[in-house]
């Protein structure tokens, strides 16, 4: 009776996060067309600062939840090590997979006829640099002591915002008009008539803090099973918590590849990862001790060869096919593996 309760409500929330998330990706696309943003701007920054607030709350909430509340400091620093290390880990194998096996699912069912990403490859090239920028010199701060490691985060947050601003600037020099579908909240409330800035923003307002919400029970419920079967901390930060928070990026992904915006479902993906690399990383190293263990440094290693060799094909073949997306997945199975030995 504990499981199948317990499984009802994550099954519930699973609902609530895949809902939710479709209200907040069409608020972000009337967002990106009121600001003349491209579609990648729009999946790598204004869909990722939505996105990227529970993975980024986990940590924060592990780091001084145990100083507030004076519960055991040192778990709580390795469960925000771990949700900080697991979470690009998760976007850059699973959730990439989950892309790949989108489009193999609709090549056979709905008869799409790519079986690679309508997109300028280019640009996914940019992303995943920008990510071993920020993600390589973070992971070897563990080995620096903390005058460099300042150094380093400072180092992270001008990064990010050179992505930013550069995004932006290229963002305003390919923006073209596009047919968008009606914005929800035009459908669901009759005091709103036209789409205005502040409706969207309203509707984003609502949907992020519903993400957050259904993103936290489910997080608890994962908790819930991992304490019954007795699942180590660490485990749980590193693999299981990063599964839940990423869910609104691998379902932000099905629903735009579905509708055919190729460049917004992989853009928020990296997005995602390049924002975990900088800002998030830096909260990693300023607020805990920052040195991970060997499970989180294999870890760690395993996301930096997944995104070259990701790279080497794309590379290689002038585009982002549906085999270089369903590989990254095979990074996922192995360190679950490496896990259970």
């Amino acid at each position: 009776m504990f499981f199948l309760l317990h499984s009802f409500l994550a099954l519930f929330y699973i609902i609530g996060i895949i809902y939710t998330c479709k209200f907040f990706t069409n608020a972000i696309e009337h967002l990106g067309a009121k600001l003349k943003f491209s579609n990648g701007a729009v999946g790598s920054i204004l869909a990722v600062v939505g996105t990227s607030l529970p993975e980024t709350i986990v940590p924060l909430v592990a780091i001084f939840g145990a100083l507030i509340f004076k519960t055991n400091v040192d778990i709580g620093q390795n469960v925000a090590t771990g949700a900080i290390i697991g979470s690009p880990f998760m976007l850059n194998t699973f959730a990439l997979f989950v892309l790949g096996f989108s489009i193999l699912f609709l090549k056979i069912f709905k008869r799409r006829e790519l079986t690679s990403l309508n997109l300028d490859y280019k640009n996914i090239l940019r992303d995943c640099r920008y990510f071993i920028l920020g993600y390589l010199p973070a992971i070897l701060c563990v080995f620096l002591n903390d005058s460099f490691k300042h150094l380093v985060v400072f180092y992270l947050l001008i990064l990010y915002f050179v992505f930013v601003y550069r995004t932006i600037i290229k963002s305003k020099q390919n923006y073209t008009v596009q047919e968008l579908e009606k914005l929800i909240i035009l459908k669901l409330s009759f005091l709103f008539k036209k789409v205005t800035m502040f409706a969207i923003l309203l509707q984003i307002f609502l949907s992020l803090i519903a993400l957050v919400v259904f993103s936290h029970f489910f997080v608890r419920e994962i908790e819930t099973f991992s304490n019954a079967l007795n699942i180590s901390p660490l485990i749980l930060s590193l693999i299981i918590t990063p599964f839940a928070t990423e869910l609104p990026e691998c379902v932000n992904s099905i629903i735009w590849v579905n509708s055919s915006k190729d460049d917004l479902a992989i853009s928020n993906i990296l997005g995602g990862t390049i924002f975990q690399a900088t800002i998030t990383a830096s909260i990693g190293i300023m607020f805990t001790s920052w040195k991970p263990s060997s499970l989180i440094l294999v870890n760690a290693f395993l996301v930096i060869f997944c995104v070259l060799l990701f790279m080497f094909n794309i590379i290689l073949n002038k585009k982002v096919n549906m085999f270089s997306l369903l590989l990254c997945g095979a990074f996922y199975l192995c360190y679950l593996f490496y896990l259970i030995n």
